[in-house]
């Protein structure tokens, strides 16, 4: 007997290791310790790590021993169907129940603060000091001045929230606080009448049942028509509804009253914060003042109670327990529909992991894996399928690689147009700014500068009607055959026409595009341009006056005979700081989410405004504009300035 005892623990010693039986060391260990009369915390804490990691590895021995590969996903599955339904509506519930609540105390205390603000507005309109504290006798806390001046930023009507400084009785010192003050303007001067604003954390946390913590920052800038949200009040009206928004550090943070306490399901919790406008008295800078009361479900349960505050009425007591009840059928429920899952996933199982080793065979290459279907339901028809669409990836495949060979050559393409481009540090004239931006993977916008002899430089833009590979070759047909003229020669007019003949020679009606063709000198700020059919001009001037310029003419390739006769000459001189714009169609054509387009005026709205660099102000404000939309059409653009 004791020699067979030494041999199993013998035994016992050479099978352990410790990194698979801790577990069970843990175990047995802190459960005897863990009961009385010891009753030790760390050996419970040992027995129940113990007891969760053999809990664990049990779970996971089933999961991978007793259920196929596929099952397992089916049951993951099913059960998610079951358990997120159930929790996405108490969720959503809570959701609900938290901003209904949030709102509600944001909607007494903005009504009392608007009861406040109307009685100071009302105290405000009587001329004798005396009679208008008189009439804010009930709200306490009310005081009068008489001032020469108002700080910089607040108007002589003002009434509203203010942070200003404020005389401590108690203490004998200044300090910070939030008050409602009115002006009224008197001769000489300016009377300031001012109310203590107890009502925010007063209101909130008699409300809500715990701490309100304030946080004063600044009021974030933006441009006017971003901060806002059209909101429907009733019916089909609608209004503009200010997003209060705040930036920076916190200039101040205080709390009023005690923080709840509480743990688990009564641990306090924060409601939605209550944000008002609040002006700076001492700059007039306007400020967003936040107010973020706390409860919990102590607080918010605490009015069931009765006076004694002890008993529970008999409406309660069956609202708990039909909630109750509830809870149990979605329990059940939820039980059931994991039974259901199993079944299926272990039904399943077989089937779906044939299909599993045939798209295996099919992803190594294997297009001759074929699937022998069993029975008539939905995986043997999915079998089916997938026979089918092996016979079919050759096909796919080879076609995959047809469109590789199309993208690639697309890729080829632009670059060879990008080459065809000229190379502006190459030129060193800073005075010209260029880019293009297609639309497609090929544009049939295109820009050309040629320097001259007498150091102008000859520049052009134009725009072929399409978009795509064939306007791309058009656009570099128009770089040949506008290197072969003699820029130096011909004037603007000249070169245009003889262009027009060249194309209609060589182009029906249908094809045809548009251009400015001229010539500026960055030295005398001298220039000449005329304009086929594209759209006008900007003239920048450095005082920021904008004037849009417009010479007649018809766009290239719709007329050879009338062309020249359509010409007009725009010419004229940049002083210094002045620019010309132009673009094409792209820009003033692109359009918003709601298919609003750029347009001319906005364009002119933005040149009007001073810029260090106008070609990123523009590209930035199309980009802006468009919200991400892709280009419907090519947009090009060129800056000469001086």
């Amino acid at each position: 007997m004791y020699r067979s005892l030494l041999d199993l623990i013998r035994r016992g010693w050479t099978a352990f290791r410790i990194r698979r039986h801790w577990p069970w060391v843990l175990l047995a260990i802190g459960l005897p310790l863990s009961l009385p009369p010891v009753g030790s915390g760390c050996a419970g804490f040992l027995a129940w790590a113990g007891g969760l990691v053999l809990l664990f590895r049990g779970l996971y021995w089933i999961w991978v021993k007793l259920l196929f590969r596929v099952s397992r996903r089916l049951w993951v599955i099913l059960a998610l169907m079951s358990v997120l339904p159930v929790a996405a509506l108490a969720l959503m519930l809570m959701s609900l129940s938290w901003l209904g609540l949030g709102a509600q105390v944001s909607r007494s205390t903005q009504q009392t603060l608007g009861a406040w603000e109307e009685a100071l507005k009302i105290a405000n309109r009587e001329h004798s000091d005396a009679t208008a504290l008189q009439a804010l006798r009930t709200y306490g806390g009310a005081w009068v001045e008489h001032v020469r001046e108002l700080p910089e930023g607040v108007p002589g009507t003002f009434l509203g929230m203010v942070w200003a400084d404020s005389q401590d009785a108690d203490r004998g010192e200044r300090r910070k606080d939030t008050y409602l003050r009115a002006v009224r303007e008197e001769p000489g001067g300016y009377r300031i009448l001012s109310l203590n604003l107890g009502v925010l954390g007063d209101r909130a946390q008699a409300l809500a049942g715990g701490q309100v913590a304030f946080q004063l920052v600044p009021k974030k800038a933006g441009r006017e028509g971003k901060e806002s949200l059209k909101i429907q009040a009733g019916g089909r009206s609608k209004k503009e509804a200010p997003i209060l928004l705040g930036q920076g550090q916190a200039t101040a943070a205080w709390t009023k009253g005690q923080p709840l306490q509480g743990g688990g399901l009564f641990a306090p919790f924060n409601l939605p914060p209550l944000a008002f406008t609040i002006t700076d008295w001492s700059s007039g800078r306007p400020m967003v003042l936040t107010a973020t009361p706390e409860t919990n479900l102590y607080a918010l349960f605490a009015g069931y109670r009765s006076a004694d505050q002890q008993a529970l009425s008999e409406g309660i007591v069956k609202a708990i327990v039909v909630v109750s009840l509830t809870l149990m059928a979605l329990a059940l429920a939820q039980a059931a529909a994991a039974v259901l899952g199993l079944v299926l996933a272990w039904s399943l199982g077989r089937a779906v992991n044939d299909l599993h080793g045939g798209v295996n065979r099919l992803s190594r290459g294997d297009f001759s894996a074929r699937i022998r279907p069993r029975g008539r339901d939905q995986v043997a028809q999915l079998s089916s399928a997938f026979n089918e669409m092996a016979g079919r990836l050759q096909i796919a495949a080879s076609e995959r690689e047809e469109r590789l060979r199309m993208e690639e050559e697309l890729r080829v393409a632009r670059e060879v147009q990008m080459r065809l481009l000229p190379d502006l540090e190459a030129l060193r004239m800073p005075s010209v700014r260029a880019t293009i931006l297609p639309a497609r993977e090929v544009a049939g916008d295109y820009y050309d500068l040629f320097p001259l002899t007498d150091g102008s430089l000859a520049f052009l833009i134009a725009d072929v009607s399409g978009k795509g590979t064939s306007a791309a070759f058009y656009a570099a047909e128009t770089k040949g055959v506008l290197s072969a003229l003699d820029k130096q020669a011909l004037d603007p007019v000249e070169v245009a026409d003889r262009m027009n003949t060249i194309w209609c020679q060589g182009h029906g009606r249908h094809l045809f595009l548009t251009l400015v063709y001229g010539t500026f000198h960055p030295r005398t700020g001298r220039y000449q341009f005329v304009r086929a059919g594209h759209p006008c001009a900007f003239l920048r001037r450095a005082e920021g006056q904008v004037a849009r310029l417009y010479p007649r003419g018809m766009g290239v390739g719709l007329s050879a005979s009338r062309f020249r006769d359509g010409l007009e000459l725009c010419e004229g001189t940049l002083e210094p700081g002045d620019s010309l714009i132009f673009y094409t169609d792209g820009l003033s054509e692109a359009q918003a989410p709601d298919d609003t387009f750029y347009g001319e005026d906005r364009l002119e709205f933005l040149l009007g405004h001073p810029s260090d660099d106008l070609q990123a102000s523009i590209l930035a404000d199309v980009a802006t504009f468009t919200a991400g939309r892709p280009l419907a059409d090519d947009l090009t653009l060129l800056i000469l300035s001086r």
